[in-house]
């Protein structure tokens, strides 16, 4: 697939890498939608499969798409300007922000008015999250595709209820001792490795990126896409509770493709489908009403 790989920076500074995905000669998005952002999962890049081939769906479609890093990508990484570690493994969530903005800022520079943010896995936590305490009217359409339930609460009602609480003391305990920038390792939610900062970040009490509560602040058309063997706790009925929550989204639905994993990486050209039919749902009022409010 022919791409244009491109460099922008974040408002702070960071700089992000990325991929422009121009729409295929002669062809035009079906419905209001004119441009997508897509944003990868925890530790992954814009080249990882389901991101990249999203966006090139979307470009065969005729909707500008522009795949991106976020700060969160890879376990870790060095900034070269800075000098200072990021990645995955150290990343605090609401700095993602900016990331999404820089991405926004690309598409709108190139013209695009009207521009849906789509993320996989935590990609899709953090579109989720920038449509709630965002104001930013070009933002037209938000498709989380497999998010995940960031719920100290939830978590520890659990079945993993003990490793989960295990993990946390352990980063408690770490940032208590002037370690919050050390690794540590964990099994839950995920295999990883984090900082205890981060790990406090994502999975702490304060539940600052718990989508089911920014859902009711999201006030534009929401698609959340999931597969049914997404069955872990940090998975299972996010959707549902999602749009069960989305009561001031002018159009809110979600689909479980049967049969698909986690990011829909076994069902990419199906996950693809499902997005491109939904935008094309989608009616210029109701964008337009929604970019309004």
């Amino acid at each position: 697939m022919l791409v244009d790989l491109i460099r922008i920076k974040a408002p702070d500074g960071v700089e992000l890498d990325g991929a422009y995905f121009e729409p295929a000669p002669g062809s035009e998005p079906a419905g209001p939608i004119d441009a997508v952002l897509c944003i990868h999962g925890s530790g992954r890049a814009f080249y990882t499969a389901a991101t990249a081939n999203m966006a090139n769906d979307l470009r065969n479609q005729g909707y500008g798409a522009l795949a991106l890093n976020t700060r969160g990508h890879d376990t870790v990484w060095v900034d070269r300007q800075s000098g200072v570690a990021e990645g995955n493994a150290y990343e605090i969530l609401d700095t993602g922000r900016q990331d999404l903005r820089a991405g926004i800022d690309y598409l709108s520079s190139l013209g695009y008015q009207r521009i849906g943010i789509l993320g996989h896995s935590m990609g899709a936590v953090k579109v989720a999250y920038y449509a709630s305490v965002e104001d930013d009217p070009r933002v037209a359409a938000v498709i989380p595709v497999s998010p995940v339930r960031l719920s100290c609460s939830y978590y520890m009602e659990s079945e993993d209820a003990e490793e989960f609480r295990s993990n946390l003391e352990t980063a408690d305990r770490m940032e208590a001792e002037g370690r919050a920038l050390d690794l540590f390792y964990v099994d839950f939610p995920i295999k990883e490795v984090f900082s205890a900062a981060a790990y406090l970040d994502k999975h702490g009490p304060s539940e600052r990126y718990n989508v089911i509560q920014h859902s009711p602040q999201i006030r534009v058309p929401l698609f959340v896409l999931s597969g049914s063997l997404e069955t872990h706790t940090r998975l299972l009925d996010v959707p549902q509770d999602m749009i069960t929550a989305a009561v001031n989204s002018p159009s809110a639905e979600y689909l479980v493709l049967e049969g698909g994993n986690h990011s829909l990486t076994n069902m990419m050209p199906e996950a693809g489908t499902a997005v491109l039919n939904w935008l094309a749902s989608l009616s210029t009022a109701g964008v337009s009403a929604a970019a309004a409010d």
